[in-house]
C-alpha cells in the first residue's frame, strides 16, 4: 500500500539537506544499523519532487541499499501524460531492471512499466492527470544497478508517425503487404507483388503473406503447397494430376524393303494424332521399333531396321505420344 505522502518532510529536506543527512547518519551510527536508503527517497513519504526545469536524474544500486526512489509532481492542467525513463544512455550497457509504478492522488495505481537492463532503454507509461492533482512515482530496481533519467511531456499518439504504407497495430507502425499499394481487386502475393486476385471466391478474400487463396474454395493456404501424388496413369501438370495421353494404336497395312531395313505403312495419320518424328513398336516382332516420316490423313509412313521378312500375317503396332 501506497504510505502517506507528506509533502512538508520532502520540503524541509530540500530547504535543509545537510541538517536531515546528518541527523539520519547520526541515528544509524548510533544504533549499529546498516546504512539503508543512502539518498533518502526511499519511501513514499520521503517523495522527492521532480524538477520543474528539466529532466530529473539519479540512480539505483540494490547493493548499496538503495533499492527504490520516490518522487512526485503537480499536474498543471487535466489531460493524458508521458513518463519517459531512460537508462544506459549514450551507448552504455546498464544492468538495472525493474518497475515504475504511477499513483492517483488517492493511492491507487494509474499506470506501471518494466525497466528493462540494455543499453539505451526507454519506459514509456501513459495516464490520466487532473489539474493540481499531486501524483507519486515509484522506482524500483529488482536487479542490477544503473544510473537513469525521468522526463514528462504530453502522451502522443504512438502512431502518430505511421506512413500510409504502414498501419498501426498494438501501438506499432507495421508495414502493409506490398506497402499497401494494391489495389481492390489484388492481393499481395508470397513475393510481395500486387497480382489480381484469382475469380470466384477468392473475390474479396485477402490472405496473409505467404498465402495465396484457392478459387474453388475461397480459403487462404500456403503459397507454396507440396506437390500433389499422382496415379499410376497420371502426370502431375501445372501442378495438377492429369491422366497421361494415350498411345495412338493402329495396325501395319504394308511392308516394304528400304535401305537395308523396311518401310511400314501404319492404319492411323493425321486425324488420330500422328505427327513426324513420333516413334513406337511393331507388336509381336523383335527389334520392331520404328520412327515416323510421312504422315496423311489416316495413314503414315514409318521406318524400320528390321528386315520385310520379319513381318507376316496381321500386325499391331503403337505410336507413342
Amino acid at each position: 500500500m501506497l504510505q502517506p505522502f507528506r509533502p512538508a518532510i520532502a520540503a524541509i529536506a530540500m530547504r535543509h539537506p545537510l541538517v536531515i543527512a546528518g541527523l539520519a547518519v547520526t541515528a544509524l551510527a548510533c544504533s549499529g544499523t546498516t546504512l539503508r536508503d543512502p539518498d533518502g527517497d526511499g519511501t513514499s513519504a520521503k517523495a522527492q519532487m521532480f524538477s520543474r526545469i528539466g529532466p530529473t536524474g539519479d540512480k539505483l544500486d540494490p547493493a548499496s541499499g538503495d533499492r527504490e526512489d520516490w518522487r512526485y509532481f503537480q499536474a498543471q492542467s487535466s489531460g493524458r501524460l508521458e513518463l519517459r525513463l531512460t537508462h544506459g544512455r549514450f551507448g552504455a550497457v546498464s544492468t538495472l531492471a525493474g518497475t515504475v509504478t504511477v499513483y492517483n492522488p488517492d493511492g491507487t495505481t494509474a499506470a506501471t512499466g518494466p525497466i528493462e537492463s540494455g543499453s539505451e532503454k526507454t519506459t514509456r507509461v501513459v495516464f490520466p492527470v487532473r489539474a493540481d492533482g499531486t501524483y507519486v512515482v515509484q522506482i524500483k530496481a529488482t536487479s542490477g544497478k544503473g544510473e537513469y533519467v525521468v522526463e514528462f511531456g504530453p502522451a502522443t499518439d504512438p502512431c502518430g508517425a505511421c506512413t500510409d504504407k504502414q498501419s498501426c497495430e498494438n501501438g506499432r507502425c507495421v508495414d502493409k503487404p506490398c506497402g499497401g499499394a494494391c489495389g481492390p481487386e489484388e492481393i499481395c502475393d508470397a513475393r510481395n507483388r500486387c497480382v489480381r486476385e484469382s475469380a470466384g471466391k477468392c473475390a474479396g478474400v485477402h490472405c496473409a503473406k505467404g498465402e495465396s487463396c484457392v478459387a474453388g474454395t475461397g480459403k487462404c493456404v500456403s503459397a507454396t503447397p507440396a506437390a500433389p501424388k499422382c496415379g499410376p496413369t497420371q502426370v502431375l501438370k501445372d501442378g495438377e494430376c492429369v491422366e497421361k495421353a494415350q498411345d495412338i494404336e493402329c495396325t501395319v497395312v504394308d511392308v516394304r524393303e528400304s535401305g537395308g531395313g523396311a518401310m511400314l505403312t501404319l492404319s492411323a495419320g493425321d486425324r488420330q494424332g500422328v505427327q513426324k518424328g513420333m516413334t513406337g513398336s511393331v507388336k509381336g516382332v523383335k527389334g520392331a521399333t520404328f520412327t515416323i516420316v510421312d504422315v496423311y490423313p489416316s495413314r503414315a509412313k514409318a521406318i524400320t531396321k528390321v528386315s520385310p521378312v520379319s513381318f507376316s500375317g496381321n500386325l499391331n503396332a503403337s505410336i507413342k505420344r
